[in-house]
């Protein structure tokens, strides 16, 4: 009869030809060392069976290369088969990735260095189709895989934009960049865009020195333009000055004129009142000189100093008044 392998495994050393008994004791165990193999593979395989997804992730299952469930796996303790089937987990949470650096160009031809961030979020529907749809199995190529839609949309936005616009024009860019994102992303793999964020804006030297000139020849302008303004202030002061002395200067001449006219009309009161006062006492001269024909030559007599006048002028009647007053010749004198 001839000996099994196992026999000659396990079997008596002596009737395998093998070394005397006493040397038995010193041979290896192979029994124990199987049964441990075997009881370390079947931890492996129970190992297998199940898998645990974490709260900020859903899984798929794949059973020998196919893609064995129509859903995504949520979080928990799952079972599988050992061996044939395989998890493979996708981070379903909030995530944020940064691209360092995106050259655009503007619609001037200038180009501009974004540093812009992606805040999205994998939802359930999208979770098959990005584990096994696009790049390997998991998460690993998310990144990878949208960074150039986020490029080719940004530098189509700017590219409508002139460089002079882009920092007063942040807003409206910042809404066409994540709708142009969010529906690329969305249509090509399902992902939903959270927000998106342009950490950085970075011109060109010549830009940059050019914006420098373009401040600085605004702030002489506007340096310009109030000295003008000032200029013509002083001027405006200057012409209300003018003004205010004329004003003055009209005003004395008025008040002197009238203090003018004023004396005059005094003056000719004065004169009609001092010539109504001697018309007056003419009239009343003349009155008594017509009542008292004497009254004449009486004045004149109070009036003589004694001399005749040297020439007469007229017939000569005016020396009768002279007559009346002396006494005739040879007349003996007036008692």
């Amino acid at each position: 009869m001839s000996d099994s392998p196992l026999s000659r495994i396990f079997g008596d050393p002596a009737r395998r030809g093998g070394p005397p008994s006493g040397e038995a004791g010193k041979r290896l165990p192979w029994g124990l060392i199987l049964a441990g193999v075997a009881v370390l593979f079947g931890l492996y395989v129970l190992d297998g069976c199940w898998f645990v997804v974490p709260p900020t992730e859903m899984a798929g299952v794949t059973r020998l290369g196919v893609v064995a469930v129509s859903a995504p796996v949520g979080p928990g303790l799952h079972f599988k088969l050992p061996l044939i089937e395989h998890a493979n987990l996708i981070q379903t949470s909030v995530s944020r990735f940064n691209l360092p650096q995106v050259q655009v160009y503007t619609a001037d031809n200038q180009l501009l260095d974004l540093g812009i961030s992606l805040t999205y979020q994998v939802p359930p529907a999208a979770v098959l189709h990005l584990l096994y749809g696009v790049g390997r199995a998991g998460n690993v190529d998310i990144d990878s895989t949208i960074e150039p839609i986020i490029a080719d949309r940004a530098l189509r936005v700017f590219a409508q934009h002139k460089t002079i616009n882009v920092s007063a024009r942040r807003a409206v860019i910042d809404r066409q960049m994540h709708v142009a994102i969010s529906q690329a992303l969305h249509r090509l793999f399902g992902i939903d865009v959270i927000d998106i964020q342009i950490r950085s804006i970075r011109y060109t030297s010549g830009f940059d020195q050019a914006v420098e000139e373009a401040v600085e020849a605004k702030a002489a302008a506007a340096r310009a333009h109030n000295q003008v303004q000032q200029k013509r202030f002083e001027a405006e002061q200057t012409v209300a000055t003018a003004d205010g002395a004329a004003q003055a200067r009209i005003a004395r001449a008025k008040g002197q004129a009238a203090a003018v006219v004023l004396r005059a009309q005094a003056q000719a009161q004065a004169i009609t009142i001092v010539a109504r006062a001697r018309a007056a006492a003419i009239a009343q001269v003349g009155a008594a000189a017509a009542a008292n024909a004497a009254i004449i030559p009486y004045q004149v007599a109070r009036r003589w100093n004694g001399q005749l006048p040297g020439t007469l002028v007229g017939s000569g009647g005016g020396g009768k008044m002279f007559r009346m007053l002396l006494p005739a010749p040879g007349a003996p004198p007036a008692k």
